[in-house]
């Protein structure tokens, strides 16, 4: 399947279960130079997460994508809005991802 076509089922996958969701692609498959067993590097900014400890955020979303068909290589992090705030203003995976990536 291509990278774009991915991308929006990722998104749509992940919108249904936090509606409320700004998605973040970046990496090597956004840039185009990606290999074949290449992962999909993925932000999910969600009010949702909020309370969650941040390694069980992945984990839901990863097993929503898994749930709905959606199988693949993905790196996920995940923020609330608050958080995602405070990293975008270090450097870091966040500031990369805001600079080369694309927003759903």
């Amino acid at each position: 399947m291509q990278t774009k076509t991915w991308t929006l089922r990722i998104a749509e996958v992940i919108k249904q279960h936090y509606p409320d969701a700004k998605i973040i692609f970046f990496g090597s498959r956004i840039r185009g130079n990606y290999l074949k067993d290449s992962d999909y590097d993925i932000i999910v900014i969600s009010k949702a997460f909020k309370g969650e400890h941040f390694t069980k955020r992945a984990t839901e979303v990863l097993r929503t994508l898994w749930n709905a068909g959606v199988v693949g290589d993905f790196e996920v992090l995940c923020y609330t809005p608050e958080e995602f705030e405070r990293k975008k203003k270090s450097l870091g995976i966040v500031k990369e991802a805001l600079r080369e990536g694309i927003v759903v």
